[in-house]
């Protein structure tokens, strides 16, 4: 091989690499807690999991799946749900208005709450219990449950409607 065209191959190589990263696109976790699953299946196996405000990287999707790359080079799926279009700096004419957000504002935002509609609501509703709620939150099923549940009713994969 002449010097020129090893030089021409490594060029296309770089541009490659290069191409590729432009297309990876970066997603955030807009949910408290989710997990990383080795198919793009509810109840398929978790490999990791991640918090609200996690960046991720997107490598391809599937019917409503993600496959990602985690910032420790884990790989697996995340359901599109969980995760959000990672946004950047606004731009805007008025310097006094505010151009960034918080991960914590972005995941409540996902839910259709901020910090001061949660406060408002908490003040408008003085006495109200939210142990219940608290107590949802911390519910987790796991995914052969969700498998066999999905099995019995013919749900899903297993016969049901998609």
């Amino acid at each position: 091989m002449s010097k020129a065209f090893r030089l021409k191959f490594l060029l296309a190589g770089v541009a490659i690499v290069f191409v590729a990263v432009l297309l990876a696109e970066t997603l955030i976790v807009k949910v408290q807690t989710t997990y990383v699953r080795k198919e793009p299946k509810f109840y398929s196996a978790a490999v990791a999991s991640l918090k609200a405000g996690e960046n991720v990287t997107q490598i391809a999707s599937q019917a409503g799946w993600f496959k990602i790359r985690t910032a420790k080079g884990i790989e697996g799926w995340i359901h599109s749900s969980a995760v959000q279009t990672k946004s950047f700096t606004l731009a805007a004419l008025d310097k006094s208005l505010k151009t960034q957000t918080t991960a914590e504002e972005v995941a409540l935002a996902g839910k259709g709450f901020n910090k001061q509609v949660e406060d408002e609501y908490k003040a408008r509703h003085k006495g109200v219990s939210f142990a219940e709620v608290d107590r949802m939150l911390k519910m987790m099923v796991k995914p052969e449950e969700l498998r066999k549940f999905l099995e019995e009713g013919r749900l899903g994969d297993f016969g049901g409607a998609r």
